[in-house]
């Protein structure tokens, strides 16, 4: 079976706390300097690979999260040079898992499909491969969990080898049998405790775990666990639709969320991952404008201290 492009196509599916001290000021040395800010290329889905790669680049984005059908599509020599060229780091490479036979192909298929996925990460210089246990698909929880922590055990021996980090993202209990049976961060860190394996963590997702009921009481807890947070918002608490929205537009309380993360000690990359059928259709000046106003209104003191480092511009 072709494992190239299994997962192309997916289709899944007031705020006015002040800013802890130390994070609103980035001149001072010895202070905590704000983790790096990329953006996903899920977020601007149907903009060519390598114009994708300039226009994030001229709108002072350094890091970029890739999609591995259009790197595929695209070339993985090729984006390598053209990223390198453009000064651009990769942030995150997504997806690949599927441990459970959800997807369609079977266990030994997801491990092979889990090496390409790295030797991409390699080629382009990704830090993390992100990483989707798999739905339910008629197993008891024991073998699934099973199936999921000799999956990655087996990745994270290759993903050391080069170097690359890999990231366990849980979902929306909406997708407990089809993509991922993991619908809690407690559930996943239970997955990285069996693993116990250093390169491996957590991906949160803020729009698949935004509404757990405790989770944001452990927060700093959570934080040293996780490789990469992708940055979003749940347009309402009872949508059925797999559509999110920028950060700050939806009803997750982000600024806060961020601002546990980085007192936690988290020290990756927050990635603008944006599922949205509604922003693809805006022109791309339009929705890098959107991106740009949504951080100012998160979290302005990231969105200064990143302006003035990358585009030496004011503060928005």
């Amino acid at each position: 079976m072709d494992t190239q492009h299994l997962w192309s196509q997916i289709q899944p599916p007031p705020l006015a706390q002040p800013i802890p001290q130390g994070l609103g000021s980035f001149s001072s040395p010895g202070e905590r300097e704000f983790p790096r800010l990329a953006l996903s290329q899920l977020t601007l889905m149907r903009m060519p690979f390598e114009e994708a790669v300039l226009n994030f680049r001229s709108e002072g984005f350094r890091s970029i999260g890739l999609w591995r059908p259009r790197l595929a599509d695209f070339g993985e020599d090729r984006a390598a040079i053209l990223l390198q060229d453009a000064g651009m780091s990769v942030s995150s490479l997504s997806f690949a898992g599927g441990f459970t036979g959800s997807h369609g192909y079977r266990y030994t298929e997801a491990i092979h499909d889990g090496f390409d996925a790295l030797k991409q990460a390699a080629i382009v210089g990704a830090e993390t491969v992100v990483l989707v246990a798999g739905g339910l698909n008629g197993h008891i929880t024991k073998h699934a969990r099973r199936n999921v922590v000799d999956g990655i055990r087996t990745l994270s021996e290759r993903a050391e080898q080069l170097g690359v980090q890999l990231a366990l993202r849980p979902m929306r209990k909406t997708f407990h049998h089809t993509w991922s049976f993991l619908n809690t961060c407690d559930e996943t860190i239970g997955i990285l405790d069996q693993i116990q394996c250093p390169n491996v963590g957590l991906a949160i997702d803020l729009y698949h775990c935004g509404l757990e009921a405790d989770w944001k009481k452990s927060l700093r807890t959570i934080a040293p666990h996780t490789s990469l947070v992708f940055v979003n918002d749940l347009p309402c608490p009872n949508s059925t639709e797999y559509e999110m929205c920028l950060p700050g537009d939806g009803i997750l309380p982000v600024r806060a969320i961020l601002e546990e993360f980085v007192i936690g000690g988290f020290e990756g990359k927050f990635e603008v991952h944006v599922w949205s059928e509604k922003l693809w259709e805006l022109p791309s000046r339009r929705l890098f404008a959107n991106v740009r106003e949504s951080l100012g209104r998160v979290w302005p003191a990231a969105w200064g201290h990143w302006a003035r480092q990358f585009r030496n511009d004011s503060p928005a």
